[in-house]
């Protein structure tokens, strides 16, 4: 088993995942990053990589051995990554509520939780082409 730490505008959740959950997770939240990175004809191979990746997680087959071929998971851990902001993050509005709960995978097919401030979009499930589900007191 692995812990996952996803973290979010407003702040860190750490699951227990098995190792595919994990990179499902990770593909579904890089993947509307990858689609604006791959347009155009530079990128025809990769986009059959993407393709490929979202067959074999659509029918429950593990998707690790694709990520390396799309940058993702490559970099170092973010405990090993240095801070390079130059500034302070933006202060949260007092004013906005926070959701109870949060969102995940409306398939149960990985550990990805988001959570998202009450005027927020919807997040959505980029392997299953659907809204996450919100799952209250997560």
């Amino acid at each position: 088993m692995i812990f996952l730490v996803v973290e979010g505008r407003i702040g860190k959740v750490t699951v227990t995942v098995e190792p595919d959950q994990e990179a499902l997770a990770v593909f579904c939240a890089a993947l509307p990053q990858l689609r604006i990175l791959l347009r155009g004809p530079a990128s025809s191979e990769r986009r059959a990589v993407v393709a490929r990746t979202l067959q074999a997680a659509r029918r429950g087959e593990p998707i690790d051995r694709f990520l390396p071929q799309l940058g993702i998971g490559a970099g170092p851990e973010p405990e090993e990554r240095g801070s390079n902001r130059s500034t302070l993050p933006t202060p949260l509005d007092s004013e906005r509520s926070l959701v109870v709960g949060g969102y995940v995978c409306p398939m149960g097919t990985c550990a990805r939780v988001e959570r998202r401030e009450a005027d927020a979009e919807l997040p959505n499930c980029e392997i299953h082409e659907q809204a996450l589900r919100f799952s209250a007191g997560d």
